[in-house]
């Protein structure tokens, strides 16, 4: 699974949130990435949306992909997927990767490079949809079944092995400077990262790969996110 990209095209989900905003920064600011494109719903702020290397493809329906935007997605590395929620969305977290997945997965014959998708996730999601779960069980088990789908998406045949996806399970995401009572009750939880570092973790992901499917030890991505920061500094 560690084919390591160097000079890459990547596209970005999500942009306009809390996550995803950080993702999209720090690629553009990263000179192995030459190309972005982030699929919105809506415009992105001009600040970011003005920079050279990114190219925002409005979308209006995330069930459908037009000939067009394919043509732009065609040649792509990879994807950072950020979209999502904590509400338990079906569309959001099942509906939507697969139809990225069934569209990209067209212009892997043509592009003949392996593309890696890396699928934002939680650290308390459950892909086992029979276990009981006393709190927040519907949310846990849609975002579970997510990431079961896109897993189960990299064996398809239409996907001619092309197709690799990695799950990264976030755990408490706070704000680099403190905002408000998550940023000041998230440094005191075990599985707690600072947004920064979680996105420099999904970047490197998706540039370098594992060796893995799953990244969850919150630890390892923290110290792995900051030690990238301070490289780039």
């Amino acid at each position: 699974m560690n084919h390591q990209i160097k000079a890459m095209k990547l596209i970005v989900t999500g942009c306009t949130g809390f996550i995803g905003a950080e993702v999209l920064s720090q690629c553009l600011a990263n000179p192995s990435i030459t190309s972005v494109i982030a699929l919105s719903r809506r415009e992105l702020p001009d600040a970011v949306g003005d920079n050279p290397k990114l190219k925002v493809v409005i979308m209006k329906d995330f069930n459908s992909y037009s000939d067009s935007v394919l043509k732009q997605l065609s040649g792509a590395d990879a994807c950072i997927w950020c979209m999502g929620t904590t509400a338990g969305d079906k569309a959001l977290e099942i509906d939507y990767p697969l139809a990225f997945g069934n569209a990209m997965s067209k212009t892997l014959p043509e592009s003949k490079k392996k593309f890696r998708h890396v699928h934002l996730s939680g650290a308390l999601t459950e892909r086992n949809q029979e276990r009981s779960l006393w709190f927040l069980g519907n949310m846990r088990k849609v975002k579970g079944a997510g990431e079961t789908t896109m897993l189960s998406f990299a064996n398809k045949s239409e996907t001619g092995g092309m197709w690799e996806t990695l799950i990264v399970k976030a755990g408490f995401v706070t704000n680099v400077q403190p905002k408000g009572l998550r940023d000041v009750i998230g440094p005191r939880i075990s599985s707690s990262i600072r947004v920064d570092e979680l996105a420099a973790t999904l970047m490197d992901a998706a540039m370098n790969g594992r060796e893995v499917d799953t990244i969850d030890d919150n630890m390892a991505m923290v110290e792995k996110g900051r030690a990238l920061l301070s490289k780039a500094t």
